[in-house]
């Protein structure tokens, strides 16, 4: 598995494809929106613990329930990443809160250096196979997604043409990549894909139900309104694959990518499923 995973090109390049995605983040960021959130705390504050802190747990709870399996540890590093961009557009189509959507993503991925920093030395705590540089592991975050957001806000604030302008171009840039990555990526592995398939998915099934139930029972519990909760939803189905990539070269573990990879695929049909269905 780590030869054939090893040598493929996609999944050399997505590295070199982050800190681009996350100053695209940063520069296309409506910071009015994000200050308007803040004053209407409820729904921003537990999407954020959904995503920093329940989506974890949730990991943590597919790892021992699937211990005997190969995507065991995999299961849990898939869920301490941020969300994916992709939920915007979904939440958009869904009619959702797509100001809620883009805050949680972006505070998210702000965090993401120390969050994930810290799940990760929770989860070595009982995985002796997790061998981690937590100084290391922290350091590449910072450089790879809070950098080049920070740059991405600066732009905003400071350059808002140059901006303007750059986003422009990255646009496309970016859409054209990751739709050619999601293709490319499955196929070069793909005998991996197909011996792993099964296996992959029931754990990322199992992960995604809980995601859905969780949401829906504690969105209830606390009175979200329905179309935040469903915005929250889409937020916590969607994980930023591109960092699963990165956790995976890092560790050299890749049945950490290949598990990322069945994941990001079962999670785009369950996202998208529940993206177009009626009721919110």
């Amino acid at each position: 598995m780590g030869e054939i995973v090893s040598s493929a090109i996609s999944f050399k390049v997505i590295p070199f494809l982050i800190p681009l995605l996350f100053y695209f983040l940063g520069a296309t960021s409506n910071l009015d929106d994000i200050k308007q959130l803040l004053n209407e705390k409820k729904s921003f504050i537990y999407g954020l613990i959904l995503q920093i802190i329940l989506l974890p747990l949730i990991g943590i709870l597919s790892t021992r329930v699937f211990s005997n399996s190969i995507f065991a540890v995999a299961a849990l590093l898939v869920l301490i990443v941020p969300g994916g961009h992709v939920s915007g557009l979904l939440t958009h189509i869904k009619k959702g809160n797509v100001s809620l959507s883009v805050a949680l993503t972006s505070i998210a991925s702000v965090l993401s250096p120390v969050t994930i920093v810290l799940w990760l030395n929770i989860a070595a705590l009982d995985k002796e196979s997790l061998t981690i540089n937590f100084l290391e592991t922290f350091t590449q975050l910072v450089v790879l997604v809070l950098l080049p957001f920070t740059i991405g806000i600066y732009a905003v604030i400071k350059k808002p043409k140059f901006a303007e302008k750059s986003t422009s171009r990255l646009d496309n840039f970016l859409r054209i990549s990751v739709l050619v990555l999601t293709f490319t990526g499955p196929f070069e592995i793909r005998e991996i894909m197909v011996d792993n398939f099964f296996e992959g998915t029931k754990i990322a099934i199992f992960s995604l139900a809980l995601i859905v139930f969780l949401n829906y029972f504690l969105s209830m519990a606390i009175k979200i309104k329905k179309i935040d909760a469903a915005t929250i939803t889409i937020e916590g189905l969607c994980q930023n694959f591109p960092i699963v990539i990165v956790l995976g070269l890092t560790f050299n573990m890749p049945e950490v990518i290949v598990y990322g990879l069945i994941y990001y695929l079962v999670s785009m049909i369950f996202a998208v499923t529940y993206t177009f269905t009626k009721k919110i």
